[in-house]
């Protein structure tokens, strides 16, 4: 049995896989354990000429019943047992530690793959915690010392920066998974109730069990956490865009850009 230390995982997607290969889902079963008892009686005999001790041992059994929960971990393995013996081109799952131009061109959309890669966060949420961060330690400096560390242009910077923070609230986070070889970069959106660590413990170097979306081919790009990806979207008439300003991307500072050819993904797992 392979362990893993998990630090993401949808339980909702592994619901649902559960469903479509069972035909159903469920959280507990119950198990029997049968179980056993010896009981030892002695006694003593005695005859004219004849002296001795008897022993008889007899053997009780029974069946205790209890109630398991099936555990995240088990529902998952049993998930990943499948992809391995799937039958199915489409579905067998492929492992991979690098990707060459031909393994990418073969790659299809719903292939599941296992990779091993480095994660880090956008540049948008590094620089937001960042901040985040520095305003908490001055918080607790000032506290300490009765001395205020940062001047009021500090200050409305961090609040600005802050109030991006706030922007992004409630909606997934960026992530982008590199190969050693920094080639094929693997784009994906998680979602926050599924972290199964600390989003500090989760940058560094996994696997990933994952899912294609789409596949970003050369000369296109994926554009992580737009800050202004709303407002582009509303249905504005010609008088209003015109009135918009024509540059309303992101700050070169946290301009975040992938460029194809890469992977798009819906992560499953990820683990140590």
């Amino acid at each position: 049995m392979r362990l893993r230390n998990f630090l993401y995982l949808n339980t909702k997607v592994i619901e649902d896989y559960i469903a479509a290969i069972d035909g159903y889902t469920y959280d507990e079963e119950s198990q029997a354990i049968a179980t056993s008892s010896e009981n030892t009686i002695g006694g003593k005999v005695g005859a004219p000429f004849i002296s001795g001790e008897g022993v008889h041992t007899g053997k009780q059994e029974e069946e205790i019943k209890r109630s398991v929960k099936i555990s995240d971990s088990a529902k998952f393995d049993k998930i990943y047992k499948y992809l391995q013996s799937s039958e199915e081109s489409d579905d067998e799952l492929k492992y991979y530690e690098f990707l060459s131009d031909d393994v990418y061109n073969n790659l299809m959309r719903d292939n599941f793959i296992e990779v091993l890669i480095t994660a880090r966060f956008s540049k948008m949420k590094k620089l937001t915690d960042s901040v985040k961060g520095i305003g908490e330690l001055a918080a607790v400096f000032q506290g300490i010392t009765n001395q205020q560390i940062l001047d009021k242009e500090a200050t409305d910077a961090i609040s600005g920066i802050s109030a991006l923070e706030q922007l992004r609230s409630g909606k997934e986070i960026s992530c982008v998974f590199d190969f050693d070889d920094g080639k094929y970069p693997i784009v994906a959106r998680l979602d926050e109730s599924y972290f199964r660590c600390r989003q500090d413990s989760f940058v560094g170097q996994s696997y990933m069990l994952c899912k294609i979306i789409r596949k970003i081919p050369k000369g296109q790009s994926e554009i992580l956490d737009e800050i202004f990806d709303d407002i582009k979207k509303l249905p504005l008439n010609r008088d209003q865009r015109r009135k918009m300003p024509k540059n309303i991307n992101n700050p070169d500072l946290v301009r975040d850009v992938i460029k194809g050819p890469a992977l798009m993904v819906l992560p499953i797992a990820v683990y140590q």
